[in-house]
């Protein structure tokens, strides 16, 4: 039909002009959702940094409520769990965890300082970022689980 239409030239039918305008309808539609789509992805720092940070205190929750014993040293948590030693320490510009001294599993990025606090009812973490932000977060401790040492 269309090559038909070239070779005599009578021009365009109201026809192929509904086609050519649906066609371009649906690629606009097309466009129009994924350009939302793509911006979604571009996360900043900041928000990558506070997701990461949200990460880490879900994992700590969990490995400091489910360990046997805790020990606050001077620069690091260790956590007793199962014949385990887990270290929560920092390292350069890190915090890792180790487990039994061996490993190097990264949490968090960009630190400058990492503290802790012994409460009586748990431990309270601080980090400052590189850049000066700082986050801090309290985590409970069940009684049932000993905690020794105190500040860093």
């Amino acid at each position: 039909m269309f090559v038909e239409r070239l070779k005599n030239k009578d021009g365009y039918t109201f026809f192929e002009l509904s086609f050519v305008l649906l066609i371009f309808s649906i690629i606009l539609v097309f466009i129009a959702h994924t350009v939302p789509l793509i911006s979604y992805y571009d996360y900043k720092e900041e928000s990558l940094d506070e997701m990461e940070w949200e990460v880490f205190l879900n994992q700590a929750k969990k490995e400091l409520r489910n360990s046997e014993e805790i020990r606050l040293t001077y620069n690091r948590i260790v956590l007793f769990d199962q014949g385990d030693m887990i270290f929560y320490e920092k390292y350069g510009n890190l915090l890792r965890k180790r487990v039994n001294g061996k490993g190097h599993e990264v949490l968090l990025f960009h630190i400058s300082s990492f503290s802790f606090e012994r409460s009586n009812q748990g431990i309270t973490i601080r980090i400052t970022r590189i850049g000066g932000d700082v986050n801090e977060a309290f985590i409970f401790i069940p009684p049932h689980i000993p905690v020794e040492g105190g500040s860093s």
